[in-house]
């Protein structure tokens, strides 16, 4: 049985790994997020021209003056750039690395990113493909905020965990009720603002989890714990782990390890 679809507490995701220490959707991020001790990660995924899942955020590739769409790039040519950023140069990785370097040691968050052009078989057929191959299938769930990517990795995988992503508010299926325009589920991600006690009762109702970003301020990350929802995604996961340990200790009365504390 897949991870993502058994009850369980409040997991902490590190949004495109640890932001703050190293550049997003890298080796050296997502390294950080595991030795602050996450429960999963989140990561990007874009297609290459010749079909291979890479990490990437944004559409383009900026180089100097020039932005060059990631489709356009074949894997080798991927894998041949040293970008600069504000946190020192990168490589983009691909989705094999990630799943090789890390394996079963971490859950994953898989959001794939839509755009012009995407074949979505194809990057169903890949995301299926390695996530069969490194045994990390019950790890991840598979996130999009294109419901027709969803409607195709269904299709692919009809074990997958999936979850549909939003950033306005949206209607969800009703028990027993057709919703041909809403994809096949099993969670959802609303960003953090949309996260109400109605459409928690929905999702409830509907047996979708509920999985927000990106929480940041310690307030809103102590609100969502208090919401119970399944998963909080985070541009600070370790600031957000010791929240959680500490509204944990409260809750059971337990004093906190000598010398930990709770940012504020």
């Amino acid at each position: 049985m897949n991870d993502w679809k058994q009850p369980h507490s409040t997991w902490i995701v590190g949004h495109r790994g640890a932001p703050r220490r190293a550049r997003e959707n890298t080796l050296d991020s997502l390294d950080f997020a595991e030795n602050f001790g996450v429960d999963a990660v989140e990561i990007d995924v874009r297609l290459t021209r010749d079909g291979e899942a890479v990490l990437f955020h944004d559409d383009d590739v900026v180089l100097g003056s020039q932005r060059i769409p990631v489709r356009t790039f074949t894997a080798r040519e991927i894998e041949k750039l040293v970008i600069p950023s504000e946190l020192g140069e990168y490589r983009i990785p691909r989705l094999e690395q990630v799943f090789h370097r890390y394996g079963r040691g971490l859950r994953y968050i898989v959001e794939v990113k839509s755009g012009p052009g995407m074949p979505h078989g194809t990057m169903a057929r890949r995301i299926a493909k390695l996530t069969e191959a490194f045994g990390v299938a019950s790890r991840c769930l598979i996130a999009s905020f294109d419901a027709e990517f969803l409607k195709r990795m269904r299709e692919t995988d009809r074990e997958a965990a999936l979850s549909f992503v939003f950033d306005h508010p949206v209607a969800l299926p009703a028990p027993g009720q057709p919703a041909p325009l809403f994809p096949p589920v099993d969670a959802i991600a609303p960003r953090k603002d949309l996260i109400a006690p109605a459409l928690l009762a929905q999702a409830a109702t509907a047996g979708l989890s509920v999985h927000p970003w990106t929480a940041d301020e310690p307030d809103e990350i102590r609100k969502l714990l208090a919401d119970g929802v399944a998963s909080i995604t985070t541009n600070a996961p370790d600031a957000a782990l010791e929240i959680r340990a500490g509204t944990d200790s409260r809750e059971t009365g337990l004093a906190l390890p000598e010398g930990s504390t709770v940012h504020s």
